[in-house]
């Protein structure tokens, strides 16, 4: 029987629900596995099969019914794979409600942040990823989701970013359901991805060294000690430089790296 679904072929595709219900599925089967070694192989094919249920979900509910019933498991597997692959994911969710107070995103590829609220969300999601600790993921979105401000602009309707706040707001964001922290974070983490490829001089891939299974990638440098080394650790610029929006800034750097390499020719 011949059927026509709409299936999403890159992570900006899906919808904010599948988003969430994707991002959650990963969490589970990391928790899963994490103690369980021998988990694994029934775990992976039981989330390429939840995984394949969200990616049809956008369908009609006839489209959706027979495709369950007539296509084979095994059949879903290219469907899923570029969920696998590299989180490219940089639309975020518009914005989120905490007990009525409406908390909104940061722009598309984050776009509009300042390298002082990248440097500092940047090592937060550092955090989070080595850790696993949920209070970092809250410190996360409380950084990148504030309430609107007072006069908001064609560049950012959020409040103005304060990094003495954060700590306030995150424990309103420990009040957020999971799954959308989660989606949060997988956004977070598409969007820095973007930005490595847009600067790959300030973001090298991996080291490969002979012998080993796996690249080394190299040791992770706060863009906090690359704000201080750019001012030349004078405390009296922090504050400009910190304003200065991330791409604009990263693209000095890059430059600057770029010139050094030439004048060592």
């Amino acid at each position: 029987m011949d059927i026509n679904l709409t299936i999403p072929q890159k992570w900006n595709d899906l919808s904010f629900v599948q988003l969430r219900n994707v991002v959650h599925q990963f969490h589970c089967y990391q928790q899963i596995i994490k103690d369980n070694a021998e988990a694994v192989a029934e775990t992976s094919f039981y989330l390429s099969l939840q995984l394949s249920k969200e990616l049809i979900r956008g369908n009609s509910w006839k489209s959706v019914k027979i495709a369950l019933n007539e296509i084979q498991p095994k059949a879903y597997i290219p469907w899923v794979q570029f969920l696998y692959d590299r989180i490219d994911r940089t639309k975020f969710i518009p914005f989120v409600e905490i007990e009525k107070v409406k908390y909104f995103a940061p722009g598309q590829r984050l776009r509009n942040i300042t390298i002082g609220e990248f440097s500092f969300a940047d090592a937060v999601f550092y955090k989070w990823r080595q850790t696993k600790n949920d209070i970092w993921l809250s410190v996360l979105c409380a950084t990148l989701y504030r309430e609107r401000a007072k006069e908001p602009n064609e560049i950012d309707n959020r409040t103005p970013y304060i990094k003495q706040a954060v700590d306030t707001r995150a424990d309103e964001f420990e009040k957020l359901d999971l799954k959308t922290k989660l989606a949060i974070a997988y956004t977070y983490e598409g969007c820095r991805n973007h930005i490595a490829d847009t600067f790959p001089l300030i973001f090298p891939k991996p080291v490969e060294i002979e012998g080993q299974t796996k690249p080394q990638p190299k040791k992770y440098v706060s863009f906090g000690e690359i704000v201080l080394d750019k001012i030349n650790g004078d405390p009296s610029k922090l504050n400009e430089t910190n304003k200065v929006f991330m791409y604009d800034f990263l693209s000095i750097v890059q430059n600057d790296i770029k010139n050094l390499r030439k004048s060592k020719k």
